[in-house]
């Protein structure tokens, strides 16, 4: 029964934001538990054809580099187009791209909550409907599609510092579970994945300062970051046979640090 629990032998997978932090994380971690290739995605060309040839090299697999611009329409039609181009089908999509943003309501432009809809929300949204066609083609009841979205444990939050960014993590919550009803006759499983502090680009300014580091850590429960290992165990589980009961669910990877939250 254990056997091959955790296994994505075969699978065709694609990760957006893939060129560091959780995405390159969740990247390995499918290609260590057997996925045939890995798209990955993000805008610079460059960093990510050498996250590629690295986790190749780590993974022992083949790690595709796809360069586009996921925040407008014809940027998500070019990706669609050109993953279309190579796949019959695809097995796995993450939609982990997006944009971390703050400031306090009265300081809140209309630009600075229009990227953080449109790139944490709209984006994703219309790229999982440009790729359900893909995600379709080899999805059976016995060994579903699967789709997952990287929300925050922002979204369960209460911080007034972070409200565009909280709003658009929240509104992809429910989006996971619209979608889990909308696409389960097609044999795709919807969940959703809050991570909480990890170590990536967008919690840089916190990690890199000691005191600033400290003080968060101190108020989660198991008093540390989350390590590649964590939220790479998650989406593997999600994409192998052990995830297959699991639809519209939206898992919190945060080392119990929403339990803490007013």
């Amino acid at each position: 029964m254990l056997k091959n629990l955790y296994s994505m032998k075969g699978k065709i997978c694609v990760v957006t934001g893939g060129s560091s932090g959780l995405g390159s994380y969740m990247a390995q971690g499918f290609l260590e538990a057997g996925a045939t290739r890995v798209y990955i995605t993000a805008r610079s060309e460059d960093k990510l054809e050498a996250k590629a040839e690295e986790l190749s090299a780590l993974a022992g697999g083949d790690c595709v580099a796809l360069a586009g611009d996921l925040s407008d329409i014809k940027g998500i039609e070019a990706l669609a187009a050109e993953l279309k181009e190579n796949e019959t089908h695809i097995d796995v999509l993450v939609n982990n791209a997006g944009i971390g943003t703050g400031g306090l309501f009265v300081d809140m432009k209309p630009d600075v909550r229009d990227v953080s809809r449109d790139l944490n929300l709209r984006s994703p949204v219309f790229l999982t409907q440009a790729l359900v066609g893909l995600l379709k083609a080899n999805a059976t009841d016995e060994d579903p599609a699967r789709i997952i979205f990287i929300s925050s444990a922002a979204a369960s939050e209460n911080n007034a510092r972070v409200m565009a960014y909280s709003t658009s993590k929240a509104a992809v919550e429910k989006m996971t579970s619209l979608l889990a009803l909308a696409l389960c006759d097609d044999h795709i499983l919807v969940n959703a994945i809050a991570p909480g502090a990890f170590y990536s680009e967008m919690t840089r300014n916190t990690w890199e300062d000691r005191d600033r580091l400290q003080s968060l850590v101190e108020r989660i429960p198991i008093h540390r970051f989350g390590e590649p290992e964590d939220i790479a165990g998650v989406a593997v589980m999600l994409c192998s046979r052990a995830g297959a009961y699991f639809t519209g669910e939206v898992l919190h990877v945060d080392g119990g640090h929403r339990l803490t939250f007013s």
